[in-house]
């Protein structure tokens, strides 16, 4: 059976003085907090991260109470942490294994004479903008009529909620939180969603066309998926649990059926 140890961790940036790497120390039983001083008689452990493969969300695991886990996985082992500011982690931990190795490639390049090289526009090129924001065009539906809706809009896809702004200003007009939908999906080159009655714009069904249904559909699955796998958590401990192996990761779609009159903040949404 697997165990949880407390344990803190500090992450170091390449310097001239040092790789980039995680320094592990266990945390004594009676909790106390560890000052520098401290650190430095523990017995640590080293994790170079110019030895990392991957980095990413564990979201099945069994974590120890307000925690969420991840996993770091290196070309000699892969380990299983669980912390509060898990996202956090994750950020820092691929910046220094994966984007720092990536600005020194960068660095090197430039110091390389090289011919100039001809190139053209690519017509298929996509902002990260282009990627949450999706045109439609509103079918009227009883919930439409009464907040005004008509004619062309953009439906963004954001991480915390479904935002519709003016085409032209960009400006919100409407936000609909997704622990505020009840459901939603899509047909062809429609997506439609039915929202709470806590919403702002009240409970009701919204429906748009648009030529990228599909990836709106998509992009909102996701990220649900990704605001399940956060949890509020008041100990910034961190856990450590010995030799994991990461857990498949998948996303599932939010069934577009009969559901309840208002979604519940723990249960899944997607």
């Amino acid at each position: 059976q697997r165990s949880w140890r407390k344990m803190r961790a500090q992450l170091f940036a390449a310097s001239p003085s040092g790789v980039a790497r995680m320094e592990k120390f266990d945390v004594r039983d009676d909790s106390t907090a560890l000052e520098k001083t401290s650190l430095r008689r523990c017995a640590r452990r080293v994790i170079r991260l110019s030895d990392c493969v991957s980095v990413g969300p564990a979201g099945t695991e069994s974590c120890p109470k307000a925690t969420a886990a991840f996993y770091l996985t290196t070309t000699e082992k892969s380990y299983l942490l669980a912390s509060e500011q898990r996202d956090e982690w994750i950020t820092q931990l691929c910046h220094l294994a994966f984007q720092g190795a990536k600005e020194t490639m960068q660095n090197s390049a430039r110091t390389q004479p090289s011919p100039a090289v001809p190139m053209e526009e690519n017509s298929l090129y996509s902002s990260w903008q282009d990627l949450t924001e999706f045109p439609v065009l509103v079918v009227q539906t009883d919930a439409a009529t009464r907040c005004g809706l008509h004619g062309h809009y953009l439906l963004s896809a954001l991480p915390q909620s479904l935002t519709l702004k003016d085409p032209q200003s960009r400006q919100p007009l409407l936000t609909w939180p997704y622990p505020f939908l009840r459901k939603f999906g899509q047909d062809q080159t429609v997506f439609s969603f039915e929202a709470g009655r806590r919403s702002d714009s009240g409970e009701g069904t919204f429906t748009f066309s648009s030529p990228r249904a599909p990836e709106l559909c998509r992009a909102v699955s996701a990220a649900i998926a990704c605001q399940q796998q956060g949890k509020d958590a008041p100990d910034p401990r961190l856990f450590c649990a010995p030799d994991p192996q990461p857990p498949a990761q998948g996303l599932k779609t939010q069934p577009w059926g009969p559901g309840a009159e208002e979604p519940q903040p723990s249960p899944p949404l997607g």
